[in-house]
């Protein structure tokens, strides 16, 4: 699923968008690409961390695909904890990967595990409480 598709998938629209691309999902586990450039509003020395918002939206477009309760209207934030910064690489440029695995879900939120990687290297996990706004 490509950035035109996920516009239509996500309310994040622009530069606001920090999905690149979906490679694979499935009812526990999904798997996208986002990029270095999307930190650049933030400064040439903004914090790897700051990435956790791509991980965030892949987390909103797996509950797009597999929510089974039409009653929801939005998916937000309520808590990132265990963030661990792992690995940081010389250069910034290029695509990375981003996953995140379902480990909870309830008719409040949604409990994610995510991990961010830097061609072969763990560059930055941990976990996002997602809480859900219902109609």
């Amino acid at each position: 699923m490509d950035r035109d598709q996920l516009h239509t998938l996500l309310p994040h629209q622009g530069d606001a968008l920090w999905l690149d691309r979906l490679i694979e999902h499935s009812p526990e586990r999904i798997h996208g690409l986002t990029a270095w450039h999307h930190l650049a509003s933030f400064g040439a020395d903004a914090s790897p961390c700051l990435l956790f918002e791509a991980a965030a939206q892949l987390c909103a477009a797996h509950g797009a695909l597999y929510g089974v309760d039409d009653s929801i209207e939005m998916a937000l934030v309520g808590k990132l904890s265990h963030l661990q910064l792992h690995h940081e690489p010389r250069q910034r440029q290029g695509t990375l990967q981003v996953s995140a695995t379902q480990e909870a879900l309830s008719p409040a939120g949604a409990l994610y595990a995510f991990a961010v990687h830097a061609e072969d290297h763990l560059l930055l996990d941990g976990k996002l409480l997602l809480v859900l706004v219902r109609a």
